[in-house]
């Protein structure tokens, strides 16, 4: 009874040390209604997502990478606090070192610290027709994430 359609675009650019790679994804998805039968979206599917990725590479010394990602509104399914979810961006950057045969690295990720709790709170103010406390999670819940590590090559 579901019924989905959509698009991908993928689209890169390099150019010497450069890469810009940015992405767009549209889901038109939709089912019955368990109560109406009639049609909905389906909760919890952004119709827009899109990304942008910008990394430079210092000719194999190096990389260095700056990241975006979008994402829409999203229908929700007996959220005490809203009817659909707010649009959010999530920031980055990434950078890898080599240093003889290891690589080094650090990635950051959702710099913004952009947390769906900062906007309504995940647990309900009574429990759900199915019992549970919790809200749905239509973004991140952890906030900023960090870290590192070393690859080795043999």
């Amino acid at each position: 009874p579901g019924k989905t359609a959509g698009t991908e675009l993928i689209a890169r650019l390099h150019h010497g040390g450069f890469d810009l790679i940015a992405t767009h994804m549209y889901v038109d998805a939709s089912e019955p209604d368990p109560e109406s039968g009639v049609r909905r979206e389906v909760p919890l599917n952004p119709r827009h997502s899109a990304g942008i990725d910008f990394l430079w590479e210092f000719e194999g010394r190096a990389r260095l990478g700056l990241e975006a990602f979008f994402t829409g509104r999203q229908s929700l399914e007996d959220s005490p606090y809203l009817d659909q979810s707010l649009r959010y961006w999530l920031f980055g950057v990434i950078g890898e070192w080599r240093v003889g045969k290891a690589r080094i690295f650090v990635n950051a990720e959702n710099l913004a610290d952009y947390r769906q709790t900062k906007h309504v709170p995940i647990v309900r103010p009574s429990r759900a027709p199915d019992g549970s406390w919790l809200d749905d999670e239509w973004g991140p819940l952890d906030g900023r994430v960090f870290n590192a590590g070393v690859r080795l090559r043999f």
